[in-house]
């Protein structure tokens, strides 16, 4: 019996858990892309073999640009906060060109990444990593900052 419930507790807990395509509606990412989103792939939760985090993505599509929402549950915050801390300062950043801002107002820690084509929006929420990545866009990129900060904002506070 105790069993019975305690399996009850855990597939309650993870239906509650919000799913990155729940975190930033339709709408949303269609004013993020400037166009209507023609289509949208949620997958996940699965392993991710990089990170040893539990990984679900949402990817948004209009045309040519692409929106993807990435969630990242890590078994502690420490975990969360360790691998955050080596991506931001990896050679993947580099290799891209890349510049790291951090952002205050968003979760434990947030950041704006922005490389030569892209722009992603980073929050660590306790052992949550959330990413809102920004492809395929007009340039110029400063265009999206302030949008893709506001929906990196409001998708952290559903966590």
């Amino acid at each position: 019996m105790i069993s019975a419930v305690a399996s009850a507790l855990a597939l309650s807990a993870l239906a509650a858990t919000a799913g990155p395509c729940d975190l930033l509606d339709r709408a949303a990412a269609a004013k993020l892309l400037g166009a209507a989103v023609t289509q949208m792939d949620p997958s996940g939760p699965e392993p991710d073999e990089d990170t040893g985090a539990s990984r679900s993505t949402c990817v948004y599509m209009a045309g040519q640009r692409m929106l993807v929402v990435i969630r990242l549950d890590f078994p502690s915050a420490a975990a969360a906060s360790e691998m955050t801390t080596t991506e931001l300062q990896g050679e993947r950043l580099t290799a891209e060109n890349a510049t790291v801002k951090e952002e205050t107002g968003a979760g434990d820690k947030a950041w704006l990444v922005r490389t030569p084509k892209a722009l992603e929006y980073i929050v660590l929420k306790g052992s949550t990593v959330l990413t809102l990545a920004l492809g395929g866009v007009p340039t110029p990129l400063d265009a999206y900052e302030a949008q893709l900060r506001t929906d990196g904002k409001a998708a952290a506070a559903k966590l």
